[in-house]
């Protein structure tokens, strides 16, 4: 995420966490609404007094948003464009980039595909890879699909260690081509 979104996220974040505990403190009636409101006015009035307060306050919102973008990257979870391979001598990161091409490259003796597109997901520590096939109308399928699975499944763990939890299969059709005899 760019610095630009990181900082709209921590805003975002604030203001969904203040609104959270206003509602609390409304709902349960933990203040008075008439003391909230001496309280914001008072603190409005604080923060526009002179130069110095302005900036101060200028300073703190700072520092408040980039607490809150460092808090939310500790929550939040970060995938990541690769996958963790852990061994007795060390973490090998294999990108989504590389599971791509393995897989196509496992796919190129197949005159029945006409195209691949492989798309990597990331669940928990695993992989799941889903390819989206164009064959020739003349395929068949059911044969067809399970060599591709095992085929590229057996390529990509040989290749990198990485265990795939699924191949999954979108398939279509390749229209055929109409002739159009000549008269």
């Amino acid at each position: 995420m760019q610095l630009f979104g990181k900082v709209v996220t921590g805003i975002v974040g604030i203001l969904v966490l203040l609104f959270a505990v206003g509602v609390a403190i409304l709902f349960f009636n933990v203040v008075p609404l008439l003391a909230i409101q001496e309280w914001l006015v008072d603190f409005h009035t604080l923060l526009h007094r002179n130069t110095l307060t302005k900036a101060l306050s200028a300073t703190g919102i700072v520092l408040l948003v980039v607490g809150a973008v460092f808090l939310f990257r500790l929550l939040l979870p970060r995938g990541g464009r690769f996958i963790v391979q852990r061994t007795e001598e060390g973490e090998i990161r294999v990108s989504f980039e590389s599971l791509h091409v393995l897989a196509r490259e496992a796919l190129q003796g197949f005159r029945e595909i006409v195209s691949v597109t492989p798309r990597v997901t990331k669940i928990g520590q695993e992989a799941q890879l889903v390819l989206h096939l164009v064959v020739r109308a003349d395929a068949s399928i059911p044969e067809l699909s399970s060599l591709v699975q095992t085929k590229v499944r057996e390529r990509i763990e040989r290749q990198t260690g990485i265990t795939l939890r699924d191949v999954k299969l979108l398939i279509d059709l390749q229209p055929k081509e109409e002739t159009v005899e000549n008269p």
